[in-house]
């Protein structure tokens, strides 16, 4: 993510947010079920789980469908290079999360 702010290109940045965000709306959307009693943990699921939020992830993804074709080929590869390596990332943040740790 400071890669792509850093860079202070438009169509990368969003290349990073709409994975990140995208995720956590995913995540977050748990139809039927109730939230954790901590609060903390409620909270966070209700930053990510409710139509504004869920109005900006499609505002981000159409932004990057927009932006995306209008750029040349070398720039839609780094923005195609930095969504992948956020979707690494993030998949290895979550599988570190949910596995169970082994102890020797």
């Amino acid at each position: 993510m400071a890669e792509s702010a850093e860079s202070q290109d438009y169509p990368l940045c969003l290349s990073v947010l709409v994975v990140a965000e995208w995720l956590y709306l995913s995540w977050a959307d748990r139809p039927g079920t109730t939230l954790p009693q901590r609060s903390i943990h409620a909270e966070w699921i209700t930053l990510h789980n409710n139509p504004a939020f869920t109005e900006f992830v499609g505002w981000l993804r159409a932004e990057l469908d927009r932006t995306g074709p209008l750029l040349d080929a070398q720039r839609q590869a780094h923005c195609a290079d930095m969504f992948g390596r956020a979707v690494a990332l993030e998949r290895a943040f979550f599988d570190h999360v949910y596995t169970p740790p082994h102890y020797s």
